[in-house]
């Protein structure tokens, strides 16, 4: 009957004290069910609670879950009880955070790769690898943190036992762990190792390590009750112990002091380019230390670790690169030669903000930014730091900072601990070199403007280069274009006005960043009537034929400037003949020069043989002209003219020639007409005329640009000549063509009646290889 009115009793208790949470279906903050309070009243037991609750005796272990209580006798009035609301299976534990290499492995299960938010139960095995740490968060609250290379078994909570000996939390085999009080009752904190040993952390910072057979516990805050070997010593803040397998644990000695920073170093706010932050420290020696332990931590508890190295003693200082913006803290430990684990340095903490800067010249230098005045700065802080312009007031860090309108000298940070840092902006020199050049024809002035310092900035949008004339009084701004390459481009006429011209290169603010100078000439005096360009008349070698007496070349008024070799056959009245040639002309201003030479013909007839003949010439011509009249480009020449025959070979008399040329140019066309006549001033020793009238009228066309066509008609008259008194008119008609440039080929072929006083027709073809010492038109 008692059993009865204790349970009704310790419902009606749990119905009028805890009803509002009794009904709450959601698990509060740091529960992973719904929870209730009971308040025990005097005499009651876990069975009677138990009853109450779940209907059973038999789930008196549910009490022990939030509780350490001893369920063998009544329990103490007036304390309170957490409970589950329900009968319910949770885990002992769950992986709160993990980082990679950390694998477990249940009761009879094999590994697997854990990650945070798995689920462990009683005797699951948890182990940290290569680089690997792990935090384990209990249904108690109780928090362990498994270093590198650890290897632990989940043991158990309060909520495992129904005897007064509760059980540790974990089972340390190998390797570090940290172990913290039970946030929930405020207990300690159990491990246990493999040999029996057990440590009770009442704390929230005690690590224990454990080599082979050997423990080592160091406390950072609170105290330790440490037992192995029958026997328990309790170790207080900054003191360790250690002991080896199930021999009792060695009285309490000194942790290795906190080592002392540094001057110099990071500062507490580093401002770099994404993914390349750098941090380094450095500290004074610890006496007796083996080595050092370095943390870069997220969190304050040094729970989310970045960096974990442990540096010989030797070396101390650290760096690391790369590191992404937020909020770091660093902390050293020393390691003395017995392998304890000192205190801890003071917490320093450096807060990355990552920063972007546009244009070209940019670079991080520590406390100093080389900046471009015309770019943008772009934050990206992951911590709460504020940021102040100059002497402004702090706010959060701006998406960007625009350097061309705000201009700030100076950015300060100020921590969420209080701590303020300055860092100096440095603009990079900006600057041009404009060059200036004069255009005499346009009376214009081009200017190119050379930048430096302006890579990667918009030059339209954020410079707007202008260009500043100053010239006498005249004074105007014209915009610069911005061509490839970044080069600043800009024309102006000026006109009439001549004299020194300033020019200034401007920014959108009118800051000048570049000057230079040119002198604009006096506009210059009409220049004088345009001399009429003369284009070459007729043919560059006038067509040649083998003949007694009618051979007079086809001359142009102006003598072009070429020489030519040539080779002729034809059938004349002396019958078959061959002959070569040379040509040469020039001319100086309107006079103009010229010579013939021609070789002993190569022919069988004679005046014995072929009455009527006269013998082929082989003479040298020499002959002068003056061009007495021109108009326009070509389109009328007038010129007299004068050769002289001198004979080589054959016995000729010396011969003159004097006629004249006129000529003109049309379009493709040109035509050339002579008309003259040759004489001799002696009695003539052969059958040659004393005088001898000649015309010839011709014309050329070009059908492309090096290929000249031509045709030219010709008539003598002869007196005189084989029977006295009797008269020859001898004619024909010449067709050639020119082709190539400076050098280039003639071809030519006559027809017409021969020098003889019986009819006879006559034909010759003449090859020539010439060479033009001018252009086409002079």
């Amino acid at each position: 009957m008692r059993t009865v009115v204790r349970g009704a009793s310790a419902a009606l208790a749990l119905v009028l004290s805890v009803a509002p949470r009794a009904h709450a279906d959601t698990p509060p903050p740091g529960f992973l069910e719904p929870i209730v309070h009971w308040g025990v009243q005097k005499g009651e037991t876990c069975d009677d609670i138990a009853k109450v609750m779940y209907g059973a005796a038999a789930h008196v272990p549910l009490i022990n879950r939030y509780n350490r209580v001893d369920c063998r006798k009544p329990l103490p009035e007036g304390i309170t009880l957490i409970l589950p609301k329900g009968v319910t299976s949770v885990p002992d534990a769950r992986i709160k955070s993990s980082h990679p290499n950390v694998r477990g492995r249940p009761s009879g299960g094999g590994w697997d790769t854990v990650v945070t938010g798995a689920a462990l139960y009683r005797n699951h095995n948890v182990q940290t690898m290569e680089e690997g740490r792990a935090h384990i968060e209990f249904l108690d609250h109780t928090h362990v943190f498994l270093a590198q290379n650890t290897l632990v078994v989940i043991y158990g909570t309060a909520g495992k036992t129904s005897v007064a000996k509760t059980p540790p939390a974990v089972e340390i085999e190998a390797g570090e762990v940290q172990a913290g009080l039970s946030a929930l009752r405020g207990e300690p904190a159990e491990v246990a190792v493999p040999d029996g040993g057990v440590v009770r952390a009442a704390s929230s910072d005690t690590v224990i390590e454990r080599k082979k057979a050997r423990t080592t516990v160091a406390v950072f805050d609170g105290k330790a009750a440490v037992q192995s070997g029958g026997k328990t010593v309790t170790v207080p803040k900054n003191y360790g112990t250690r002991f080896e397998g199930q021999a009792p644990p060695a009285p309490p000695r000194p942790l290795p002091p906190a080592p002392r920073w540094q001057d110099g170093g990071s500062a507490s706010v580093v401002l770099a380019p994404p993914g390349t932050a750098v941090i380094t420290t450095s500290w004074d020696p610890v006496e007796k230390a083996k080595s050092y332990r370095l943390e870069v931590s997220r969190d304050e508890g040094f729970h989310d670790l970045v960096v974990r190295e442990e540096i010989p003693a030797d070396v101390r200082s650290f760096r690391a690169e790369k590191m992404p913006p937020g909020l770091y803290r660093v902390r050293v430990r020393a390691i003395d030669v017995e392998e304890y684990l000192g205190v801890a340095s003071d917490v320093r903490t450096i807060d990355v903000v990552a920063a972007e800067l546009r244009g070209e010249g940019a670079r991080f230098e520590g406390k100093t930014v080389t900046v471009n005045p015309y770019g943008v700065l772009a934050l990206t802080a992951s911590s709460p730091v504020e940021v102040a312009l100059d002497e402004g007031p702090f706010g959060p860090p701006p998406a960007q900072i625009d350097l061309l309108k705000q201009a700030p000298k100076t950015l300060r940070f100020r921590t969420k601990s209080g701590l303020e840092e300055r860092i100096t902006l440095v603009p990079t020199p900006v600057t041009t070199t404009p060059a200036a050049t004069f255009d005499a024809a346009k009376r214009e002035i081009h200017v190119h403007v050379a930048t430096k310092g302006l890579g990667e900035i918009d030059i339209p949008k954020r410079v707007a280069p202008r260009l500043r004339i100053r010239l006498g009084e005249r004074v105007e701004t014209i915009p610069l274009t911005v061509a490839e390459g970044g080069a600043l481009l800009a024309s102006f006429p000026v006109g009439d006005a001549h004299g020194e011209v300033r020019l200034d290169v401007l920014d959108a603010h009118g800051k000048v960043l570049g000057t230079t100078t040119i002198l604009a000439p006096e506009k210059p005096l009409p220049p004088p009537p345009r001399r009429p360009q003369l284009r070459p008349l007729g043919a560059w070698l006038p067509p040649f034929r083998p003949a007694g007496v009618t051979a007079v070349p086809w001359t142009s008024p102006t003598a072009p400037t070429a020489v030519g070799r040539g080779l002729s056959a034809g059938s004349t009245a002396n019958g078959p003949v061959f002959q070569a040639n040379g040509r040469v002309s020039g001319s100086f201003g309107a006079l103009g020069l010229d010579a013939l030479i021609v070789t002993t013909p190569f022919e069988r007839g004679n005046a014995g043989t072929m009455p009527g003949s006269v013998p082929t010439e082989d003479m040298a011509w020499l002959g002068a002209r003056y061009r007495v009249f021109e108009r326009g480009d070509s389109e009328l020449e007038i010129a007299p003219l004068v050769r002289v025959g001198l004979p080589l070979e054959n016995r000729r008399d010396v011969m003159f020639d004097l006629g004249g040329a006129a000529g003109g140019a049309q379009g493709r066309m040109t035509w050339v007409v002579n008309a003259g006549a040759r004489f001799l001033l002696e009695e003539p020793s052969a059958q040659i005329p004393w005088v001898q009238p000649y015309l010839l009228v011709g014309a050329t066309y070009d059908p492309l640009r090096w290929l000249r066509a031509y045709v030219v008609a010709d008539a003598h008259v002869l007196a005189t000549i084989g029977q006295a008194g009797t008269v020859v008119v001898p004619y024909g008609l010449t067709a050639g063509v020119e082709a190539g440039g400076s050098v280039f080929f003639a071809l030519s072929g006559w027809v017409g009646r021969a020098e003889s006083v019986t009819w006879q027709a006559a034909g010759t073809v003449t090859g020539s290889l010439g060479f033009r010492l001018e252009t086409e038109s002079r």
